[in-house]
């Protein structure tokens, strides 16, 4: 595989698609990945760029995958929702299938601002995979080299399986440091 080269790119070209189905992530060109696997339920999270793909299945016969990147998806995929990040000024709750609801909300702030709560996600990442017999969690923090402008952008993605509830949290962050922006995205699925 070809060295990636980085490319400065804008918050406003982020894009949420949620697709039901399973998606091959070499679409996409994983840079790191991290999988997490519970008798119910199995997640795949890798970051793609400065941005995510993630697919959870259920009973491995129904499935969520959430996209969120500043690349059109392939058109074989038929995505159950796709909108700018820019748009989702509210939470999305999609019934995706008969057992799995899927919830997402996002927010953009500044560095400034964010830098508290992008710390606190790092550091849930760094304890990652502490597991107890009721939950598991994974994390992935992946920084771009620095530019000649600036600090390195960066990407972090943490999921948590939570037995009891069967529930499965993901919390992300993607810097955008050439223009002072931080995304947060919060997604729940749940049975």
């Amino acid at each position: 595989m070809s060295a990636l080269t980085y490319k400065d790119q804008s918050a406003a070209e982020l894009r949420l698609h949620v697709v039901g189905d399973r998606v091959d992530f070499q679409h996409f060109r994983p840079l790191a990945t991290v999988r997490l696997e519970q008798p119910r339920f199995q997640v795949q999270a890798s970051i793609i760029g400065a941005s995510h793909i993630v697919h959870i299945a259920y009973d491995n016969t129904q499935h969520v995958c959430e996209i969120l990147a500043c690349t059109d998806i392939p058109p074989a995929l038929q995505p159950a929702f796709s909108d700018w990040i820019v748009n989702l000024d509210r939470p999305i709750d999609l019934q995706l299938t008969p057992a799995l609801h899927y919830h997402f909300e996002a927010q953009r702030t500044d560095s400034r601002r964010g830098q508290p709560a992008f710390r606190a996600l790092a550091q849930h990442i760094v304890q990652a995979g502490t597991d107890t017999p009721l939950s598991a969690s994974a994390g992935l923090d992946y920084s771009f080299p620095a530019t000649p402008r600036g600090p390195a952008p960066q990407t972090l993605v943490w999921v948590m399986l939570d037995k009891p509830s069967q529930r499965v949290t993901l919390k992300t962050a993607h810097s955008y440091p050439n223009e002072d922006t931080i995304i947060f995205a919060d997604s729940c699925v749940t049975k």
